[in-house]
């Protein structure tokens, strides 16, 4: 019985850890800063300043079981934090902010996870109109500030 016991606790903590892991990470690797949220779905949203490579693009990837784009597809994507709206277009499932309009659109929508009061974000998907729903928990640690996060990234 007491063993029982035992791995019901340990089984609770589990659960409870894995629940509660849901918040914004920092990476950096290969010269690739990374800023990654996953939700209980499995999905994930990567942000990502490749400042330590030749091509330093910045960019998102977004990976979720409702989205299956077909080679080469076009994917809309809005991410929706609080009132705003922030659209971006993917290919299958990467943004690259190339461009002035593209990073500052990437930008405003850091700034926007990092200032939020909300718990929560969505991103909505087309053509399927499948979303996934993210925790704002961690951002402001994981960005510090757009400028900050994209330092040393294309910049044009």
């Amino acid at each position: 019985m007491r063993r029982l016991s035992i791995l019901l606790v340990f089984t609770a903590f589990a659960g409870a850890a894995s629940a509660s892991d849901h918040h914004w990470t920092m990476a950096f690797a290969q010269g690739t800063f990374e800023a990654i949220i996953r939700n209980e779905t499995g999905a994930s949203l990567n942000i990502y300043c490749p400042s330590g490579q030749t091509d330093t693009t910045p960019g998102m990837f977004l990976e979720s079981k409702k989205l299956h784009p077909r080679k080469g597809e076009r994917i809309e994507v809005q991410i929706i934090v609080g009132a705003r709206k922030y659209p971006f277009r993917f290919d299958e499932i990467q943004f690259r902010a190339t461009g002035q309009e593209g990073v500052t659109a990437l930008s405003s929508l850091i700034e926007g996870l990092v200032k939020s009061n909300r718990k929560t974000f969505t991103v909505e998907f087309s053509p399927s109109g499948n979303s996934e729903i993210f925790s704002v928990r961690g951002a402001k640690k994981a960005f510090v500030s757009p400028g900050e996060f994209l330092s040393g990234c294309e910049q044009s």
